[in-house]
């Protein structure tokens, strides 16, 4: 039969934390051949991406690359993007690969893989709003971040010279939302420190914008009603019921025609599957650009394709689809990969059981909130402030346990904290 090819197709929490353990059980055993492919060098855990965009983290500290994170983990990687995808050849396609300068590196290649994994995470939903792809930035991955990143520390540069106003508009007031907005405030607080002598939280104008009556729409009133009252008391303009109709470059119209001015614009509504997905006309694909899959995470139509994650729509028993979150991407994987390991064996594969653990939004250093469920106690019960903080903490080192094993992953967090503290507070570059 030979040595199987298990291709995954993104490098997100679920994608790489199912090739890490495929990797150390069966690559580095020469059982299988394990390949990751992603469209970028590094990885970061998504719901690190806010801060990387403000500065707070730097990625040269908290990235993680995959080659040489590959080597040690028994994977391998390829630096591409999925293009195409035939399912009766078995092959997928990457397209071209150009450098910063717009110069060919590398053509199309084709990729011919036994069972393969689409893990490409999902991106924020314009819902076609007018402008709003052309002018503002999706806060979906590292290349968006940082660009982010660049054009807030322009903002400031002037801001102090100036000493004007830097107005910021966020649209979606779900996690990623709240988050930015509140690690943006922290970071003009701070920025004194750095030489920024001119600049102060007044020449800030944060504007979250939310469609629903409430932030954080998805979670308990008393943690969204938490998480507004700390918005408010650092001075966040609150935006709720109000859709927006256009983008432009002065900001954001709004159904009732009013403009919401903004210098810097961040789309953070709805999520969808990737847009590739689009043009995979032999899959099963959704009206959300996602991928319909089995109970046991298989493409429909198609068992030797699996799909896990945001770009996925998986139905549960009782006929919601799995939510679009971290936990629920690092549960598939965990399902996927002892599924794939039966699956090598000749045994049955289990359905995928989801388990919601409660919800944790982290709020820079103001303050954290959320809601734990699970074998603790019946029901949920409501954490917030030093708690919250610890347990939202908690998420990253059980992320990073998944892809390094605990002992490693607390050596690896360890050299991360003695790295930051010989750096600045803040990436001003």
């Amino acid at each position: 039969m030979g040595t199987k090819r298990i291709v995954i197709v993104g490098g997100g929490a679920g994608g790489l934390a199912l090739a890490s353990k495929l990797g150390r059980k069966l690559g580095l055993k020469s059982k299988a051949d394990i390949l990751l492919i992603d469209r970028s060098p590094i990885h970061i855990w998504k719901p690190k991406l806010h801060e990387v965009a403000v500065g707070a983290i730097d990625q040269s500290i908290e990235g993680l690359l995959y080659r040489d994170h590959g080597l040690k983990n028994g994977y391998r990687y390829q630096r591409g993007s999925l293009e195409a995808l035939d399912p009766d050849a078995k092959t997928i396609q990457l397209s071209a690969l150009y450098n910063e300068r717009q110069e060919l590196l590398m053509g199309p290649r084709t990729i011919e893989y036994d069972y393969l994994v689409l893990a490409l995470g999902g991106v924020s939903n314009s819902f076609n709003t007018p402008g709003a792809e052309s002018h503002c930035i999706f806060l979906d991955n590292l290349q968006n971040a940082e660009q982010f990143h660049r054009q807030l520390l322009d903002g400031l540069m002037l801001l102090d010279e100036t000493q004007s106003r830097l107005s910021i508009g966020i649209v979606g007031a779900g996690a990623t939302g709240v988050e930015l907005a509140a690690e943006l405030h922290h970071v003009v607080e701070s920025v004194r420190e750095f030489g920024y002598q001119n600049i102060s939280k007044q020449h800030l104008d944060i504007h979250l914008i939310e469609a629903a009556p409430k932030i954080l729409p998805q979670l308990p009133d008393r943690v969204s009603g938490r998480a507004q009252a700390v918005l408010d008391k650092i001075g966040i303009h609150l935006h709720l019921g109000v859709q927006v109709k256009e983008v432009t470059k002065e900001g954001f119209t709004t159904q009732d025609g009013n403009l919401i001015r903004a210098d810097i614009r961040v789309w953070a509504a709805g999520v969808k599957g990737p847009n590739v997905f689009s043009d995979l006309s032999k899959l099963p694909i959704t009206p959300r650009n996602q991928v319909e899959v089995d109970a046991c995470m298989r493409v429909k139509g198609h068992t030797d394709i699996y799909a896990l994650g945001d770009c996925a729509q998986l139905i549960l028993a009782d006929g919601k689809p799995v939510p679009p979150r971290a936990q629920a991407a690092s549960q598939m994987a965990e399902t996927l990969y002892h599924n794939i390991l039966n699956r090598l064996a000749g045994q049955a594969e289990a359905p995928f059981e989801y388990r919601d653990y409660g919800s944790l939004v982290s709020l820079s250093r103001f303050s954290a909130v959320g809601n734990l469920m699970g074998n603790l106690r019946r029901g949920d019960f409501f954490i917030e402030g030093h708690v919250a903080r610890f347990m939202y903490l908690s998420l990253y080192h059980r992320h990073l346990s998944s892809l390094f094993g605990w002992f490693s992953a607390l050596v690896y967090r360890l050299a991360q904290k003695l790295l930051r503290w010989q750096r600045p507070k803040l990436k001003l570059h």
